[in-house]
């Protein structure tokens, strides 16, 4: 097995430590799918001009590979819960971080 096939593998196998949830995928074309992935919820503070508003991030780390397809406007069921893709971040590894927005 060559290095990179051994990254795939570490990072597949490190997604379902992490998170192990089953994502469902619902691409504006294409084909409705499972995923896995890693789902985090940041919250971060935000000074507001009077009071201070509280700003939530939903992050969604998966594969490259697992969906080439990608664009914004997909849509994923996490936890029963909609949400809209927004910003793609790829990295250099083979991870993509996806910026999501409750639907």
């Amino acid at each position: 097995m060559g290095f990179m096939e051994d990254m795939e593998t570490h990072h597949q196998t490190l997604l379902e430590t992490l998170d192990g949830r089953e994502i469902f995928y619902v691409p504006r074309i294409g084909i409705s799918r499972r995923i896995t992935g890693m789902f985090q919820a940041y919250s971060e503070l935000v000074d507001g001009d009077s009071v201070d508003v509280v700003a939530n991030s939903p992050i969604l780390s998966i594969r490259t590979r697992d969906i080439p397809e990608l664009t914004t406007g997909d849509r994923f069921t996490i936890d029963s819960k909609e949400f809209e893709l927004v910003v793609i971040r790829p990295d250099s590894e083979g991870i993509t971080e996806l910026m999501l927005e409750a639907v």
